[in-house]
């Protein structure tokens, strides 16, 4: 189900209507204040220890020329250096343009079409530059997160013959898949963060069978359609254990990163309608905070190692969310939004932060 229009694609097929929101509960109540006040007192990463933008750019192979198809441009951005890197095309073939540069293994993982009947989970070598299938039992990926250079890569992907976006844990060693919950078919994984000072995983997950409740109401009352509940669960990356952290209702997380002690949501009151709001949560207490940022991004927000300011894809226009899209830094402090890398020609879908 390739698209031969740039727009940002999350496997519509397989979601019921893209999802909304939730609301903390059994949480302390929120809080808005501006994001440097939140600062105090946190622990950040040293930025020496080196980190880098993976980004995935889809684009006609020849121009505008749509005969030919299209390509992901797999590119990374040194946040040392701020220099950007483009490292390979790989072919864009999946129902979503999605590729990971893992520096630490020397290879792009991204996700591809086989036979028509799905897409698996490719990697090339970015030594070698040998292509490799890497699974053979999927049917679409939404989610392609790395964790230690020795530990598995996190999916939010769906099994052949089965609707439910799960939590898989890829194993690059043995190259099997372990499916977290494989039983359950109700509960769907959205989105997937990586915390390397903690080595835990993060997942955000909401009911099918909940959100199809709500979606019937809103059609029957002609309103917008308000989100199932969204619950925010730590995986320990070596014993699997699992801890709550904090669960949403009538919001919608959209998107969801993890650094030292916090998490940064981007959520939404409604689906589909509606500005993105922000909010740091405490991973030790679930106490959440909301922020309050002079930005439009629905997607794809991540704090800078420092802790002095965001990495976010999206515009530098809070009206227009196409005006001048691309990948952006904006300082807390200063409270400039400096372009990284503007689309052109092709569509950003999709970027991570990582360490190399």
């Amino acid at each position: 189900m390739k698209t031969s229009s740039f727009r940002f694609i999350i496997i519509y097929l397989l979601v019921p209507t893209l999802l909304s929101a939730c609301s903390p509960s059994s949480a302390p109540s929120t809080q808005s204040v501006p994001y440097k006040e939140v600062l105090s007192g946190k622990k950040t990463v040293p930025s020496e220890q080196g980190q880098y933008l993976s980004m995935t750019y889809t684009e006609y192979v020849n121009g505008k020329n749509t005969d030919k198809g299209m390509v992901m441009r797999v590119m990374t951005y040194d946040l040392s250096s701020k220099k950007i890197t483009k490292l390979a095309d790989v072919p864009y073939t999946s129902q979503y343009p999605l590729s990971l540069v893992s520096l630490p293994d020397h290879k792009i993982y991204y996700s591809a079409d086989v036979d028509d009947k799905g897409d698996q989970l490719f990697s090339y070598d970015l030594n070698s530059k040998k292509t490799e299938q890497l699974s053979d039992n999927l049917f679409a990926i939404n989610r392609i997160v790395p964790t230690t250079p020795e530990g598995p890569l996190i999916l939010a992907a769906v099994k052949k013959g089965e609707r439910t976006l799960k939590t898989i844990f890829y194993n690059k060693s043995t190259h099997t898949m372990q499916f977290l919950h494989d039983e359950n078919q109700d509960k769907h994984t959205w989105s997937i963060a990586y915390n390397p000072a903690k080595k835990t995983i993060y997942t955000t997950q909401f009911s099918e069978k909940e959100q199809d409740k709500r979606s019937d109401i809103a059609s029957k009352n002609n309103t917008f359609t308000m989100p199932a509940s969204y619950k925010v669960t730590e995986i320990n990356n070596a014993t699997k254990q699992e801890r709550s952290v904090i669960t949403l209702k009538n919001e919608q997380i959209l998107s969801m990163s993890s650094s030292n002690d916090q998490l940064l949501l981007v959520t939404a009151r409604f689906i589909n309608h509606g500005n993105p709001e922000y909010s740091l949560v405490d991973i030790a207490t679930g106490k959440r905070t909301k922020l309050e940022l002079p930005i439009s991004s629905r997607s794809f927000i991540y704090m800078s190692p420092d802790g002095k300011g965001i990495y976010y894809l999206g515009s530098a226009s809070q009206k227009n969310q196409e005006e001048g899209r691309g990948v952006y830094y904006y300082d807390f402090t200063s409270k400039i939004q400096t372009p990284i890398f503007i689309q052109e020609e092709g569509f950003i879908n999709n970027f991570m932060l990582l360490n190399k």
